[in-house]
């Protein structure tokens, strides 16, 4: 008998919470565990002992908290020091925690490596599961994660709707650029293709973090598309650099998280402002910002399945008694779409990323190939709704 604790960390996603009610309805189900806690942003909550106690939380609770987007626990980017770490370990014994489960990515995986290795040292028997969730994609040791699909449908619906209005507006507004999240890696910014089913609808161009160019090039290549089509609408992955590896508006961050990562000037706004004083057309900035990570409007059903079976299986995990793993998704081989669930040491998913691999970026570096279409169009939940242009 004992206690299993449960977190969210880093940014949430669309179906973050589907995690949470997995974990919560996979302890229930086992007599072993006595009271299930989720500790409030993260790690700090299991700092300054602070829980929600989720043992007897009622069954209308759970169903509206698998449909509420974001972290209902309260998320948190904090990384603590070594001493914290140790903190953290005596803080879970005091509360009689046999298991802990933390939702998150790749810095969430380092923090639960270090406490499991912190934990090992004192001889406490304490397992820790990570369950996967990041819209970047870029987890190592895995097929996708928890969170991106519907992230990809968003950006995909966006980035097309984002056509329809240029394509109309081209006499005025003929050139847009459009910024997706993404950090490093061009999942994304990828699956913005998935809108485009013809040669002239959007987006004409993609830029991928995999595939660097100078700032010339691209404007040069956002002329090309807008001579072609009349109009434009181009997407850019948010730490887009040029082939130097420089940030396209200046090596000087806006902001630096505590695990390192640097947030810079927009890259759309200034290839926007580019295009504009260059070729002298008016070129407008989208950037969805966060909504495209939480928006349950058009969540796939498909990665709000999958998110909550992770939570599931990290909990029969944990109970098993392994630790020091994140559950994994993984497809399994045939032209009928399936998963299993197999775990990835933390180690091994630790402050790594994976980026979009070369089998999925097309030759001219813009675009992406039908491997990418295939292996993302089972992710977003059904295929998009037919559209019509008359111009």
């Amino acid at each position: 008998m004992g206690t299993l604790v449960v977190a969210q960390s880093g940014g949430p996603t669309a179906v973050m919470n589907a995690s949470l009610v997995g974990a919560i309805a996979g302890a229930r189900g086992d007599r072993r565990v006595d009271r299930i806690l989720g500790a409030r942003f993260g790690i700090e909550g299991i700092l300054a002992d602070d829980y929600v106690d989720l043992t007897e939380l009622p069954t209308e609770a759970l169903v509206a908290l698998k449909e509420t987007p974001g972290a209902g626990l309260g998320s948190s980017r904090y990384r603590a020091s070594d001493t914290e770490i140790h903190r953290i370990v005596s803080a879970l014994v005091a509360r009689d925690a046999s298991w802990l489960l933390t939702i998150g990515g790749n810095d969430t995986a380092d923090t639960l490596h270090r406490i499991q290795l912190a934990a090992q040292d004192a001889g406490l028997p304490l397992s820790v599961v990570g369950i996967p969730k990041t819209i970047d994609n870029d987890l190592p040791g895995m097929d996708h994660c928890p969170g991106y699909g519907s992230a990809a449908r968003y950006v995909a619906v966006a980035v097309r709707e984002a056509g329809i209005d240029t394509c109309a507006m081209q006499r005025t507004d003929p050139v847009k650029i459009v910024e997706v999240m993404g950090r490093n890696a061009g999942w994304l910014a990828a699956a913005a293709r998935l809108g485009r089913h013809e040669p002239d609808q959007a987006p004409q161009l993609v830029f991928f973090p995999e595939r660097p160019r100078s700032v010339e090039q691209m404007v040069d290549e956002i002329a090309g598309a807008y001579r072609a089509h009349g109009w434009a609408v181009v997407v850019v992955s948010e730490n887009q650099t040029d082939e130097a590896g420089r940030p396209l508006a200046g090596d000087q961050p806006v902001h630096i998280d505590p695990h390192g990562h640097r947030y810079n000037e927009s890259p759309g706004a200034h290839l926007a402002r580019l295009v504009q004083s260059t070729f002298g057309v008016r070129a407008r900035y989208e950037r969805p910002g966060s909504l495209q990570r939480t928006s349950t409007t058009i969540v796939s059903e498909t990665d709000a399945i999958e998110a909550r079976l992770a939570g599931v299986d990290a909990v029969k995990r944990a109970l098993r008694g392994e630790s020091d793993v994140m559950v994994a998704i993984q497809r399994e081989p045939g032209l009928a779409y399936s998963v299993r669930y197999e775990a990835t040491p933390l180690s091994e998913i630790a402050a790594r990323e994976r980026h979009l691999p070369d089998e999925f970026i097309a030759s001219s570096g813009t675009d992406v190939t039908d491997a990418f279409l295939a292996y993302v169009r089972p992710l977003i939940g059904g295929s998009l709704p037919p559209i019509l242009s008359l111009v």
